[in-house]
């Protein structure tokens, strides 16, 4: 039997709540990284032209969807969101921090959080969809062993699809 990797913790303090995918801070957190990224792709972007998912499917039992908050102030650092798919999968969702928490382990420490969330929901692997100019993204998840896997949605925002084995 493997042991779930270890979270380790991040240089800045902070918090992981759990079960806030139907809660107002996280309507206004993915409204920020809806915001980014209609900057940052090419020809913006429409979140109505990708897939709606019920809070239910993010919520336990099927899923989780998770807030990063700053320990002592309470905002607001980040996102991200799991949720089973059928053959034992699980989709990781909406990762995303603010641009100034960038760069200080904290991608990384939510990723393997939400690792370990997709474990104890009974995954065995995970995957995941990208667009190709969120650049730093991709080089976090394939730097924690994400390699190429088939496309799993049709989404017109995503070129790159990543798994990894959760053993």
């Amino acid at each position: 039997m493997t042991t779930p990797e270890r979270t380790a913790a991040p240089a800045t303090p902070v918090r992981i709540l759990e079960g806030q995918a139907a809660s107002d801070r996280a309507a206004r957190a993915l409204a920020q990284y809806f915001a980014e990224l209609d900057e940052r792709f090419a020809g913006g972007f429409d979140p109505a032209l990708t897939e709606q998912v019920d809070p239910a499917d993010v919520t336990p039992p099927r899923g989780d969807f998770l807030l990063l908050t700053e320990l002592g102030s309470g905002r607001v650092l980040g996102c991200g969101g799991v949720r089973l798919l059928p053959g034992g999968e699980v989709e990781l969702r909406r990762m995303w921090l603010v641009p100034d928490a960038r760069g200080q382990g904290l991608g990384r420490f939510l990723l393997r959080t939400l690792e370990n969330r997709a474990r104890a929901l009974g995954g065995r692997r995970v995957v995941l969809s990208v667009n190709d100019a969120l650049t730093e993204a991709v080089s976090l998840y394939e730097s924690a062993g994400y390699r190429p896997a088939e496309p799993f949605e049709d989404n017109p925002y995503v070129q790159v699809f990543l798994g990894k084995d959760l053993g």
